[in-house]
């Protein structure tokens, strides 16, 4: 099973979206170690922002190919900060349109 971990990445004020990019990779690497090590998750690819290849920065090509890694997903983990997220609402949506599991942070 492949789960799609949604970050924040322009809902974080004060940088470039290059330095935006580089603080969301680490953070999602941080996650991937939490939830690897969490029972109710082991059996789960975990797919984050940077395991999908990206054709360049452009912001909206970057939050298209995301959306995509959602869809082939079976379910998706919302980070801390999501709702404040536009990018991070739109993987949401699509989740709750084609019937994934969802995970929020703070839900579990």
């Amino acid at each position: 099973m492949r789960m799609y971990i949604a970050t924040p990445i322009n809902a974080r004020k004060g940088r470039d979206l290059r330095e935006k990019l580089v603080a969301a990779k680490h953070r999602i690497e941080l996650l991937k170690e939490v939830l690897s090590n969490d029972e109710q998750f082991k059996d789960y690819e975990l797919l984050g922002t940077f395991d999908v290849p990206h054709r360049n920065d452009n912001e909206i090509s970057i939050l298209g190919e995301c959306v995509t890694a959602v869809l082939w997903s079976d379910a998706i983990y919302l980070d801390h900060g999501w709702q404040t997220s536009k990018g991070c609402n739109l993987e949401y949506r699509a989740a709750k349109i084609y019937g994934k599991m969802i995970f929020e942070h703070d839900k579990l």
